[in-house]
C-alpha cells in the first residue's frame, strides 16, 4: 500500500525551558525533527508532510537543509493556532495529494515530531495492521511505568479497541489502565479526509483530538493496535527526558 506520513512539528514545547522549538533541539547531534523523518523514510512512505507553527521558518530550514541530500521528499503545512492534533492533521489535508491530479487513497502515517527513537519496523508492523483492519486504522500502544498523562487505551469485554481517553478526561478507573496510546498511527486517508472535519473539540483542553478519530473507525470495523517497547516511542518534553533518552539510546 502506499504511504505518506504527517509529522506533527508545530508545538512550542514550553517545558524544555528554551526559545528554540523543542523539535529543533539536538538528539544524538540531530534536531528532533529529523529522527522520526528518517524512520518514515525507511519504512518506504513516498512523502512526508511537516506540520509547521512555532519557528515555523526556523523548523522549515533546518528539515530543508538534511532532505534532498538524503533523497526524502518532504512538504509542509502550516499550523498557526495550535488547537490540538486533529487540527493539526486538518491542516496537513489539503496537501495529502502533493498536487497529483488524482486524490491519494493509500496509508497515512501520523508521527509526533519528538519521538526520535521510533523505528521504521514499528511502521511496517502498523501499515500491515491498518490494511489488515476492517476499520482502516492501526495504533501503536504501549506501557509505561507511569502512565499519568498520557491517553489510556479503551477496549470492550472483548478486548476489541473502543476508544482512547485523554487523561485530562478520564474517570480514576480508566486512569487505572495501564495501555496507553504512543501517539503513533496509519490509518487509510479516505478516513481522514470524510471524518477529521467532524471531530469536535469538547473536552477539557478545548482541542480537536485526533484520538477521537479511533472511536468513529471502532464503529465501523476493528481497528488494530500494536504494542511496542515504551523506550521507542518516548516523546522528548523537557530537558532531563531528552538527557534520558540520549542514555538510553547510548545502551541501545
Amino acid at each position: 500500500m502506499r504511504s505518506v506520513a504527517v509529522l506533527l512539528a508545530a508545538g512550542k514545547g514550553t517545558r524544555m525551558r528554551s526559545d528554540r522549538a523543542k523539535v529543533l533541539h539536538e538528539f544524538r547531534g540531530e534536531a528532533l525533527v529529523l529522527h522520526p523523518l528518517r524512520a518514515a523514510a525507511e519504512a518506504g512512505v513516498e512523502r512526508s508532510i511537516v506540520v509547521i507553527g512555532h519557528q515555523r521558518e526556523a523548523v522549515r530550514a533546518a528539515v530543508s537543509a538534511k532532505a534532498p541530500g538524503r533523497g526524502w521528499v518532504v512538504d509542509f503545512a502550516v499550523q498557526d493556532q495550535q488547537k490540538g492534533t486533529g487540527h493539526a492533521v486538518l491542516c496537513a489535508l489539503p496537501g495529502l495529494d502533493g498536487g497529483a491530479e488524482q486524490p491519494f487513497e493509500g496509508a497515512v502515517f501520523v508521527l509526533s515530531g519528538d519521538v526520535p527513537l521510533l523505528r521504521a519496523a514499528t511502521l511496517g508492523a502498523l501499515a500491515k495492521a491498518c490494511a489488515e483492519s476492517s476499520a482502516g486504522l492501526a495504533l501503536a500502544t504501549f506501557r509505561p511505568a507511569d502512565a499519568g498523562g498520557y491517553g489510556r487505551i479503551l477496549r470492550d469485554a472483548d478486548g476489541r479497541v473502543v476508544g482512547i481517553r485523554e487523561h485530562e478526561d478520564a474517570t480514576e478507573a480508566e486512569r487505572a489502565i495501564g495501555e496507553c496510546n504512543a501517539g503513533v498511527y496509519c490509518v487509510r486517508a479516505e478516513h481522514l479526509r470524510r471524518e477529521l472535519p467532524t471531530l469536535g473539540s469538547q473536552n477539557a483542553a478545548g482541542e480537536i483530538y485526533l484520538t477521537d478519530l479511533v472511536a468513529l473507525r471502532a464503529e465501523a470495523g476493528r481497528v488494530i493496535a500494536v504494542e511496542v517497547d515504551a523506550l521507542e516511542v518516548a516523546g522528548v518534553n523537557t530537558p532531563e527526558q531528552l538527557a534520558e533518552l540520549e542514555a538510553a539510546a547510548e545502551n541501545r
